[in-house]
């Protein structure tokens, strides 16, 4: 396979033994920048490299070329035919990290750049990871439809089932990709790029999720387990116990970005998108809108009055439920998710490393 990846400029070299690393393009370097910058308010004495990799350096602001960040053109080559959806081709890159740093990081610590910092996590992170077998490559936590599975949440429940059986027939707990933590070494001596692409090319007609059913569908149950706290997936299942569980780092999975849409999952993290953007990225536009709005933008059907229906009365059901609940003091865990949440594979109540060995083996 001619698939390769190379840095072609950068904008300083190394200077610690791991790094925090994020693949975008044009379109998310903002959100990047963000969480870049989360990072260093929380970790003021930089522990490890912060590393965002891009197509094309020169769409980075002046001002930020001179930060702590180490900023990297990325040249790669050879995957241009894989399915991408409504994403760009950078969703792959992060899977090149390994050999990209080879030489440079012990552990590169990935985060997607719809993520948000709540509070500071490499060293709880790093002590985890520490106590993992010696030979694992990549580390992720449950993906959400894990816990759709294991919850009494019935919408579109078959076909959640259906997508998660076909990994569980290989003992597999399918993970998400918005928070990596990749071995640099054992990637490399355990050649987990080339396997990735082979199973890309293989699979390419269907690749789900793109990168992330590639990192599932090739290392399977290999991949070590973080808890659900380093990669807490905002939902309708989950966002009722932000505050409780008070998760390390916060996940905007879906269409549920702070800076596009308005719901209950966002609200409480839109001023902070806002002033940021307005402050290094005025060109941004900054609207941010209701699910009702978004669809009179982007409808869902193509003809007129279906789509009128079913926007209104998704509306409409919404303003009801919520009023019901508020008026009725409905229960806030109807799906039993908080006893689902302090086992594997999520253990999220793990925010320290008192278990680490424990939770490792089970």
């Amino acid at each position: 396979m001619d698939i390769s990846a190379t840095i072609s400029r950068q904008t300083r070299q190394a200077n610690n033994t791991n790094t925090l690393a994020f693949c975008v393009d044009e379109n998310y370097l903002p959100y990047a920048l963000f969480v870049a910058e989360q990072f260093i308010h929380l970790h003021p004495e930089m522990p490890c490299d912060i590393c965002i990799c891009l197509p094309d350096m020169s769409k980075v602001p002046e001002k930020f070329k001179e930060s702590k960040i180490r900023f990297i053109e990325l040249s790669i080559n050879g995957i241009e035919s894989l399915p991408i959806g409504q994403l760009s081709l950078a969703t792959y890159h992060r899977l090149f990290l390994p050999q990209v740093f080879e030489s440079t990081y012990e552990y590169i610590i990935y985060l997607d750049a719809d993520t948000y910092i709540n509070k500071p996590f490499y060293k709880d992170l790093l002590s985890y990871v520490e106590g993992f077998q010696s030979d694992f490559c990549v580390a992720a936590s449950a993906d959400i439809v894990e816990l759709n599975f294991r919850s009494s949440f019935s919408e579109k429940q078959k076909s959640a089932d259906f997508y998660i059986k076909t990994y569980h027939q290989f003992d597999h707990i399918y993970r998400n990709a918005g928070v990596l933590v990749f071995n640099t070494k054992n990637c490399v001596e355990q050649d987990v790029l080339s396997r990735f692409f082979s199973y890309a090319i293989r699979h390419s007609n269907s690749l789900q999720c793109h990168d992330q059913s590639v990192l599932n569908g090739t290392l399977l149950n290999s991949i070590a387990l973080l808890p659900f706290d380093f990669n807490w997936q905002i939902n309708k299942r989950t966002y009722k116990f932000t505050e409780s569980i008070n998760p390390y780092i916060i996940h905007f999975i879906s269409n549920n970005k702070p800076w596009r849409i308005n719901n209950e999952y966002t609200r409480n993290y839109q001023t902070f998108y806002k002033d940021f953007l307005s402050i290094n990225f005025s060109e941004v536009t900054t609207d941010i809108l209701t699910t009702s709005e978004l669809r009179r933008i982007t409808p869902k059907y193509t003809n007129p009055i279906k789509e009128f229906i079913s926007r209104e009365g998704q509306r409409v059901k919404g303003n009801v439920l919520n009023a019901l609940i508020k008026k009725l003091n409905y229960p806030r865990d109807k799906y039993g998710i908080n006893n689902i949440l302090i086992k594997p594979p999520f253990l999220v109540s793990v925010n320290n490393t008192r278990n680490v060995k424990e939770n490792n083996n089970n």
